[in-house]
């Protein structure tokens, strides 16, 4: 039987590096929408959706988009930076040393020494894409090895869930990148993303061909929506990432006994019946407010995760 502190470590390894490259997928879509913008308050949407606007001005520094990447890249104070996300990898690598294969070890040995060198750069706005596609590299080498090497025990199981939920609560940050603003009441006159940021968006998730695929080449951004968030075919898509992570709760029970409880399963349902009952039209207020409670209802299932896995009464 696996000690409950060991699949807290599983868990949240897997989180931390989902998070990392989903870090590197917003300020990839950030820096592209913030191209044509002539000042740098197209770089305040990444700080809303982490609720991170007042850890930021704390730092003392202007908003810019060069101290607005550094803070999500490299710094390490902020706990939603690449920087802390790296680090907790390797902690909770750490404490599975024994019960992870080699080659994973070692390739999140060398994803933190790349991200530490990082913190030792200054670099400059330019070399962003090329530093988040590094970063994503990584996170997909990493993926591969956890793949193709990993023992299918009870830390498989709970690395791919907590990775399964960091997905699905990142891409609906994603999404509500530009569309936080419509939770203002006083702002009637918010315009919807335009064609090119959803094209953007779309390759952002891997999603683009696949959704010329299934879609005109003028498809409303709407489909566009409904596509990343509710396309089960769709690796990332917050469907897709909810539902492997509602088998790997199945499987957990059925192949270690590791019941979830009830509060798990009502979390679970939760979270799944939002998921199929989204709004007529994805788009504006109801989208942002469709957000918001989907991420409510990944945090609950989160919440009930810890209670009955990780902090046992």
């Amino acid at each position: 039987m696996l000690l409950s502190r060991y699949a807290e470590n599983a868990f949240w390894m897997g989180r931390y590096m989902e998070r990392a490259d989903s870090l590197a997928r917003l300020l990839m879509v950030t820096e592209s929408f913030a191209a044509d913008q002539e000042n740098d308050e197209a770089w305040a949407p990444i700080l809303s959706v982490f609720y991170d606007t007042e850890a930021f001005n704390e730092r003392g520094k202007p908003l810019t988009a060069l101290n607005v990447a550094r803070f999500y890249l490299n710094d390490p104070t902020n706990p939603n930076s690449v920087a802390s996300a790296a680090h907790m990898v390797k902690e909770n690598a750490r404490a599975l040393r024994h019960l992870i294969s080699t080659e994973s070890w070692r390739q999140i040995s060398i994803f933190q020494k790349d991200i530490i060198a990082l913190q030792k750069r200054r670099f400059a706005l330019s070399q962003l894409s090329d530093i988040c596609y590094q970063i994503r590299n990584g996170y997909f080498s990493h993926r591969g090895i956890i793949e193709a090497t990993s023992f299918r025990d009870e830390v498989w199981r709970f690395n791919r869930l907590g990775a399964a939920l960091e997905r699905a609560d990142q891409v609906t940050r994603l999404i509500d990148i530009k569309y936080f603003r419509f939770d203002r009441d006083d702002d009637h006159h918010a315009t919807p993303p335009d064609v090119a940021w959803w094209n953007t968006l779309l390759r952002s998730v891997s999603g683009y061909h696949a959704f010329q695929r299934r879609h005109s080449f003028n498809a409303d951004p709407a489909d566009a929506a409904k596509f990343i968030l509710c396309d089960n075919h769709l690796p990332l898509s917050v469907t897709s990432a909810a539902n492997a992570a509602f088998y790997q709760i199945e499987r957990l029970e059925r192949d270690f006994n590791a019941q979830p409880g009830p509060d798990v399963l009502k979390a679970a349902e939760t979270l799944q019946d939002r998921l199929n009952s989204p709004p007529a039209r994805l788009s504006g207020r109801p989208l942002h407010k469709f957000l918001d409670q989907v991420q409510v209802d990944i945090m609950g299932l989160a919440n009930a995760l810890n209670e009955r896995y990780f902090s046992p009464a």
